[in-house]
């Protein structure tokens, strides 16, 4: 019975804890009955009966009204057409009994029941139950004591939702995250385990390199064969850091600071200045801030202009980036080389891991590249003409006083 329960006043003193919507119903449901009661001399608890099935009936929702002795009262529509599409087909639930109804009623449910006739109002966020099919579903829970006006229980009112395809999805993300983990953990023991050998093998060469430097000198095989070894070791290098790169599970954008994309830019042709047949034209916004981790875009437009180095055709390499402020605070940049990938096939694939046009070639630079400025929320495109050159269009957000106010919270707490 619930305390404080005043059957000449329930607007004010039934309020039940779970129930949203008949929590706010239930109050008007008595206020009417009384009067209706009243007006026709007839009983209270027997028009609020006829109110409450008359809503239940029509609910859109899977409700139901239960005796205290757990046999089906009332029953909505749509809880009849779940139940029977999921657990019992063809049978009438009017005066079935709950505990029969399920070929064991979950523990959560009698829990909830007892509870109820005790006066409680019980919710369970999820519960599982076994169809007959052996099919695993799951359920919310809510239900609660209704009463009579003199405080006596008169039965229960529960709602319930299939949750199941929720479920089985949050257990697939689970599953999925867990791969995820599991995959760059793997990455970085593997890239560990094979570039700490790579570099004593690289230590070695440098050895035989000085070692040989007379017999290189009159023996041009011996040279070639040195150089081989070199180009063999910088390709396992560069695909083992792709491989983390490329398994790293969401903490790309971990780090973002303010970076001055002159001063990147700034870095990037300074890196490119030891190779005079490279021009580069930048004709980017020259008080540009992008919210970014620094090393990520560094790797981002080398990368890219590795890429573009690669393909161009015709000497010197020019490469002309420029670029123009979208929505949502993006910044959008195009690169722009005389250099052509191949046919229709190739291109498509140029995002891949592992494709490249070149056998000595890792084909991580435009996954990698991809995979930086998706985690930043931005588009990559890639177009190539054999007359007019390859252009690549891709976008990075700016830095605003938003996330200066984000940084400096953080910094607070």
């Amino acid at each position: 019975m619930v305390k404080n329960f005043d059957p000449k006043n329930p607007l004010n003193s039934y309020t039940p804890t779970q129930g949203n919507l008949l929590e706010f119903i239930t109050p008007y449901i008595y206020a009417l009955s009384q009067v209706t009661a009243e007006r026709d001399n007839g009983d209270v608890d027997h028009y609020a009966h006829t109110y409450i099935s008359s809503f239940i009936t029509k609910a859109q929702i899977q409700v139901g009204l239960l005796d205290t002795d757990g046999f089906f009262n009332v029953i909505s529509q749509p809880f009849d057409n779940w139940v029977k599409q999921k657990i019992k087909r063809g049978c009438d639930f009017i005066s079935q009994s709950i505990y029969e109804m399920f070929t064991e009623l979950p523990q959560e449910i009698k829990i909830a029941l007892q509870q109820n006739l005790e006066g409680s109002a019980v919710r369970f966020e999820e519960v599982s139950l076994n169809s007959p099919k052996g099919q695993k579903l799951w359920i919310t829970w809510e239900s609660f004591p209704w009463f009579k006006t003199n405080g006596d229980i008169a039965g229960i009112i529960f709602f319930c939702q299939d949750i199941t395809k929720q479920k089985e999805l949050y257990f697939d993300v689970c599953k999925l995250y867990s791969r995820a983990e599991l995959l760059e953990k793997f990455s970085l023991i593997f890239s560990h385990d094979l570039i700490q050998p790579l570099r004593q093998i690289s230590t070695y060469v440098s050895f035989l390199e000085t070692e040989l430097e007379d017999t290189m000198k009159n023996n041009p095989k011996i040279s070639q064969n040195i150089n081989s070894l070199n180009r063999c070791i910088t390709k396992t290098k560069e695909i083992c850091e792709g491989i983390v790169v490329y398994c790293k599970n969401g903490d790309l954008t971990i780090n973002r600071e303010p970076v001055n994309l002159e001063e990147t830019m700034t870095m990037i042709i300074e890196w490119c200045r030891e190779r005079p047949d490279i021009i580069i034209n930048d004709f980017t916004s020259k008080d540009l801030i992008l919210d970014v981790n620094k090393a990520c875009v560094l790797q981002l437009f080398q990368n890219l202009l590795d890429n573009a180095i690669k393909h161009s055709i015709n000497m010197p390499i020019e490469i002309t980036i420029s670029g123009q402020f979208i929505e949502n605070n993006y910044y959008e940049f195009s690169l722009h080389n005389n250099g052509w990938c191949g046919d229709t096939l190739q291109q498509k694939n140029v995002f891949n891991a592992f494709y490249s046009n070149y056998a000595d070639g890792a084909g991580l630079g435009l996954m990698i590249c991809k995979k930086i400025i998706d985690a930043y929320g931005g588009n990559i495109s890639f177009v190539s003409h054999p007359e007019e050159g390859t252009k690549i269009t891709f976008s990075l957000p700016l830095y605003t006083e938003e996330d200066e106010e984000n940084n400096y919270q953080q910094h607070v707490s």
